[in-house]
């Protein structure tokens, strides 16, 4: 449909120019809001326009800068004692299992757990905040591309009952303070500005939904090109020490968000083509990763590639912040699996598929047999 026209972009020096291109703006909400102009959509068009990631400057450096300062009060290394014993926890169980469907037996409560953790849910709670984050994920996604009236209603209902949750956490807070991430979001202050409950709300969002679904599919991809490249696999076994390039390669080979849009601030000449004002520009961060003209045998999986400058986590000012996390448990996860198990096949009885997404790139089931 009309609104679903864009710019398309693939190649990696145009994909990483645009998303360092002051000239292109992450604000995309109020395309959306053409398509959806109810009434009742606005909570939900505020919790998206609030989160760091659609803002331009200067209030993405405010934002980055408060959330910064709150992650810095939380140091990735203290987590890792707690993300090691996550993954042995759930390798005991498909140990003694001798199998384990890797997608929902690992990859999804790995992450989730740990980010629930690191934010401050408590576990009584994590359920439904997944299942709230999962519906406002898709909508974060692909409101600007290609999205259903019916996941807008229920990333709008989410929005609303963790609105709620959140004002109550933070009422308890005030009586009863954590060294969570959630505190220090309340907490957080720079030059004299705080996060407003509209801010706090769609940034905690940001983080649980962002720090749990990618880290998701970077595992369960990983997996599944490992046990596609047996010769990869045996690489990996023989010297550990090329885990952590090969957690960047899994990401250059299949990355987990696929797109990031983007809206011309004013008219863009792109070589030969004039991107107007307000035209929306898809930057293809998994075919810029698969671009010949900046990796050999791009469609390979090399673990031993060096300096493997993917796009996945995005590039410039938007950089993902949550990097760090996403690959330290990345690292242990598969250097653990690799320790524990001499052998580990694909049970290929159900062919592979992927999950229905327009933008998200990860098996909805992987069947392992170990051993």
């Amino acid at each position: 449909d009309d609104h679903s026209q864009a710019w398309i972009l693939t190649r990696y020096d145009d994909v990483a120019s645009v998303l360092n291109d002051k000239r292109f703006s992450s604000q995309r909400v109020a395309r959306a809001k053409q398509r959806f102009p109810q009434e009742e959509m606005k909570p939900l068009f505020e919790t998206l326009t609030s989160r760091m990631s659609e803002k331009d400057e200067p209030d993405h450096k405010r934002l980055r800068a408060l959330i910064h300062d709150a992650f810095t009060r939380t140091s990735i290394e203290q987590w890792q004692p707690i993300v090691q014993k996550r993954i042995d926890h759930l390798l005991d169980l498909a140990e003694s299992q001798g199998k384990m469907e890797f997608v929902t037996g690992f990859a999804i409560p790995l992450p989730m757990m740990l980010i629930m953790e690191i934010v401050g849910v408590p576990p009584v709670d994590r359920d439904r905040i997944k299942a709230w984050c999962d519906d406002f994920a898709v909508v974060a996604l692909n409101f600007y591309a290609n999205i259903s009236e019916d996941e807008m209603q229920r990333g709008l209902r989410s929005v609303n009952d963790f609105r709620a949750y959140l004002k109550n956490r933070i009422e308890a807070m005030n009586v009863d303070r954590n060294h969570d991430l959630l505190s220090a979001l309340v907490d957080a202050e720079h030059e004299g500005s705080r996060l407003s409950l509209d801010e706090l709300l769609a940034n905690v969002l940001l983080v649980l939904s962002a720090g749990n679904e990618t880290t998701t599919c970077l595992l369960s991809n990983g997996i599944l090109a490992l046990m596609r490249n047996p010769d990869q696999l045996r690489l990996l076994r023989e010297d550990p020490a090329l885990i952590p390039s090969a957690v960047e390669e899994f990401l250059r080979l299949d990355a987990p968000v696929q797109f990031i849009g983007r809206v011309a601030a004013e008219d863009v000449q792109l070589e030969s083509s004039t991107i107007r004002q307000g035209d929306v520009v898809l930057a293809v961060l998994a075919s810029a990763n698969r671009d010949p003209e900046h990796f050999s045998n791009p469609d390979q999986l090399d673990v031993t590639r060096q300096h493997v400058n993917h796009l996945s986590f995005g590039h410039g000012r938007h950089f993902c912040a949550g990097t760090q996390l996403s690959r330290m448990e990345a690292r242990l996860s598969f250097a653990t699996i690799l320790e524990r198990f001499e052998s580990i096949r694909l049970d290929e009885s159900n062919p592979i598929t992927h999950r229905e997404s327009f933008n998200i790139r990860c098996p909805s089931e992987l069947r392992l047999v170990l051993g």
